[in-house]
């Protein structure tokens, strides 16, 4: 049975295995130091809310989901250092922020199919929950180092790429897209996470507004791909009519 509950402290070096498989490729500057991890379960655990999920799979966990509460607009989110304090979220966590931001999102190539969307939703719903404005993120885009190589497009053109639904061309853009319900990528932030090599050190910013719209999004795709996996048992999950 796949699970998604708050990340306790034990949980540490399960996070650290998901960290390394998931970050490692990019780059040692792109994983958070055991100490850090341990820092920001009792940091964002520590109130009635959580705001760190593992994913769990027979005991193991298989994925894992930081969010922090913030006073940060989109437009001071210039990277994904100052978003979050350089990872140690030491000036950035604000539980009376109006905001909320992802800090890391990891999933284990092992892991069932889903995970992704069921840590998806356990966030949307802290969302919800918590009535904050804005869902922030950064993310990847590592499709243009190829697309760059091939034919010189620039950072700023390839994220605005679009496919004929106007959904994000670049795979992970689009995956967001598609987990938020639609919400397309808010700005481009210029060596916005310079560890991955193969985004040129780049990223964008998604800043999703309606909870709702990302709560549906996230429960259809739980259930188009619940059938094989057996998560529909799992507890409040909302299914579409």
């Amino acid at each position: 049975m796949l699970t998604v509950r708050p990340a306790k402290d034990e949980d540490v070096p399960g996070i650290m295995r998901v960290e390394r498989e998931t970050f490692g490729d990019i780059g040692e500057d792109a994983m958070a130091a055991e100490a850090v991890m341990r820092e920001r379960v009792g940091l964002c655990n520590r109130q009635r809310h959580s705001w760190f999920w593992v994913a769990e799979k027979n005991g193991e966990v298989v994925g894992d989901l930081i969010l922090q509460p913030t006073g940060l607009t989109p437009e001071e989110c210039t990277s994904w250092g100052a978003a979050t304090d350089d990872g140690t979220l030491r000036r950035t966590f604000d539980l009376r922020g109006e905001n909320v931001y992802v800090v890391s999102f990891a999933v284990c190539a092992n892991a069932p199919h889903g995970t992704s969307y069921l840590l998806a939703h356990a966030a949307f719903l802290e969302w919800f929950r918590m009535r904050k404005k804005l869902f922030m993120f950064c993310s990847r885009m590592p499709g243009f180092k190829a697309m760059h190589d091939k034919n010189g497009i620039s950072p700023e053109e390839y994220w605005r790429l679009r496919r004929r639904d106007g959904s994000p061309r670049d795979s992970m853009l689009h995956l967001y897209w598609e987990m938020t319900g639609g919400s397309n990528p808010h700005q481009f932030l210029r060596d916005g996470f310079p560890p991955d090599e193969e985004s040129g050190g780049h990223g964008v910013l998604f800043a999703a507004d309606d909870p709702v719209r990302a709560l549906r999004a996230a429960a259809n795709l739980i259930h188009a791909h619940g059938v094989r996996e057996g998560l529909r048992n799992l507890e409040e999950v909302p299914h579409d009519k």
